[in-house]
C-alpha cells in the first residue's frame, strides 16, 4: 500500500529494461555510496547515481522532521505528522486517494503552511 509518492529517480522516459538501453542518468538520484579497496574492505565514501525507494524515503522523512521541527519536538503525535503528510500531497490523479499514488506527491511547503 503506497501512503504517498515522492521522487526516487529512474531511468528516464527512453530506458529498456530488456535490453538495459536508453537510460539517462538525469533522472536519478545522487546519493553517497560507500569505497572498497581491493580486499572488500570500505575505506571511505563518495558519490554515485541510484534510483529507488532507497532515494525517496528519505525525503519522505525529512518531510516529516521539518514538520516536527516547526511545531516542536512533542507538539504533535506520529500519526498527526502523517496525517499532514497525506493532507500536504499534491494529488496526481485528481480523484483523492488511490492504490497508485496514495494521497500523491509530498510537497514540503504545503506541509509546513498546513494548519
Amino acid at each position: 500500500m503506497i501512503d504517498v509518492m515522492s521522487p526516487g529517480g529512474d531511468r528516464g522516459p527512453n530506458y529498456d529494461p530488456d535490453t538495459k538501453t536508453g537510460g539517462d542518468d538525469t533522472y536519478l538520484c545522487l546519493s553517497t555510496v560507500p569505497i572498497f579497496d581491493a580486499k572488500g574492505n570500505p575505506v571511505g565514501h563518495g558519490y554515485g547515481w541510484k534510483a529507488g525507494t532507497s532515494m525517496a524515503s528519505p525525503k519522505v522523512a525529512a518531510v516529516a522532521g521539518l514538520i516536527i521541527s516547526k511545531h516542536g519536538k512533542n507538539a504533535l503525535k506520529p500519526n498527526q505528522v502523517k496525517q499532514i503528510i497525506h493532507r500536504s500531497a499534491e494529488e496526481i490523479n485528481k480523484k483523492g486517494y488511490d492504490a497508485e499514488s496514495g494521497f500523491g506527491l509530498i510537497n514540503a511547503v504545503n506541509a509546513l503552511n498546513h494548519r
